[in-house]
């Protein structure tokens, strides 16, 4: 069974032969029946992967729904004009697993689970605190349901 480390690993590693070229978008979509605040720290280790991959300064976040609505999604701009859509729905899907699109300047690279459920053990007990300034930029932009800027926050 891949986990989603393994994913993200593979992703990084298919970055890094340029097969792609230089990434300009990035649609990160994943099912997790997750509550409160897991919801929002789960968007930020999320945001913080999907910025690794396209290694822009974030300028803007927007975001629309709630965890109580249990679908949120987050549209990240960066800079240079680079962007990604994060979105996190709160049922179990499709094996439970996460439906990738990462699109370069000279490739694509798709990945959708399936019925093949991704394991994570990092995400089932993970104790490590997400990046505390996304995490309040992006409960920030999820309260206002308005286009965050940076302002500082990169």
């Amino acid at each position: 069974m891949t986990t989603l480390a393994d994913l993200h690993r593979a992703v990084q590693s298919t970055l890094a032969s340029k097969r792609l070229g230089t990434p300009v978008f990035a649609r990160y979509q994943y099912h997790a029946p997750i509550k409160g605040q897991a919801v929002l720290a789960r968007l930020t280790k999320t945001a913080t992967t999907v910025r690794t991959w396209l290694d822009q300064p974030l300028e803007r976040i927007v975001a629309q729904g709630s965890s109580a609505s249990r679908h949120v999604t987050l549209l990240l701009e960066f800079r240079g004009g680079l962007t990604a859509v994060v979105t996190w729905i709160g049922t179990n899907g499709r094996g439970g697993g996460v439906d990738l699109t990462l699109i370069g300047n000279h490739g694509v690279l798709y990945h959708d689970a399936g019925d093949a459920p991704l394991w994570d053990e990092a995400f089932v007990g993970d104790d490590a605190a997400p990046d505390k300034e996304l995490l309040a930029w992006i409960e920030s932009a999820v309260k206002s349901g308005r286009p965050e800027d940076a302002g500082g926050k990169r």
